[in-house]
């Protein structure tokens, strides 16, 4: 059965902020994909992000807020300097081929007194059938996928170590701690990765990303054009 291409609509657009004693400490905005209505396939994704949503902003209210809050405190007690937080939810569509995507999002936060902060997290759809599609789809059948990536994050880490890239002294037993499958998505150049910040580099060094170019004997494979 022939699909329909999949169509952006106009995106997901929210914004919140929470007071705390009578003052704005927090304001959030979230901005994330939605498809064109286009059936089960279109609903089950635009769901899964307006989940998304509503989790972030939850988020913030449990762990963001009460940080805003004190930091407003803190600087009132003492006449220091303040800012209202800020946290921001944005997208991309990093890769598109035929019902093929690779949608990443990045939370950034901001609280007066700590330094900035980035949180990534990757989607890949198979939008066809309206799932995400696992890292092991992208490799020949019994192939350990983990093991591949590592052994490619370890080699190419080693090579920036070299060059003076800020690594952590334990970088290559946090390569493998740290390897989260979920944090896998193809773009044009390869199957990238991604290590959160100070997972395997210091704060200076923030998201670590890794792309793994496309073999067609060993994987990971090339997504077909339709």
């Amino acid at each position: 059965m022939r699909h329909d291409s999949p169509r952006l609509a106009e995106a997901l657009t929210e914004e919140r902020a929470w007071d705390a004693d009578g003052v704005t400490v927090l304001r959030a905005s979230v901005t994330l994909p939605q498809l064109a209505p286009g059936g089960q396939r279109a609903r089950r994704f635009n769901r899964y992000y307006r989940r998304f949503c509503r989790a972030y902003f939850a988020y913030c209210a449990q762990v963001l807020l009460p940080e805003a809050a004190a930091s407003c405190r803190d600087a009132m007690a003492v006449s220091a300097p303040w800012s209202v937080a800020r946290a921001e939810l944005t997208f991309r569509v990093v890769f598109r081929r035929g019902a093929l995507w690779s949608v990443v999002c990045d939370a950034r936060e901001c609280v007066c007194g700590q330094p900035p902060f980035l949180l990534r997290r990757s989607d890949v759809w198979d939008l066809n059938a309206g799932l995400p599609v696992p890292p092991e789809e992208f490799f020949p059948p019994h192939r350990r996928c983990k093991r591949e990536l590592l052994r490619f994050a370890r080699a190419e880490m080693q090579r920036r170590a070299q060059q003076g890239f800020p690594c952590r002294e334990n970088w290559r037993a946090m390569l493998r701690r740290a390897l989260n499958l979920r944090n896998c998505y193809p773009v044009e150049e390869g199957l990238c990765f991604f290590y959160p910040p100070g997972a395997v580099a210091d704060e200076k060094g923030g998201i670590v990303t890794f792309t793994m170019p496309y073999d067609t004997e060993n994987g990971p494979f090339l997504p077909p054009e339709e």
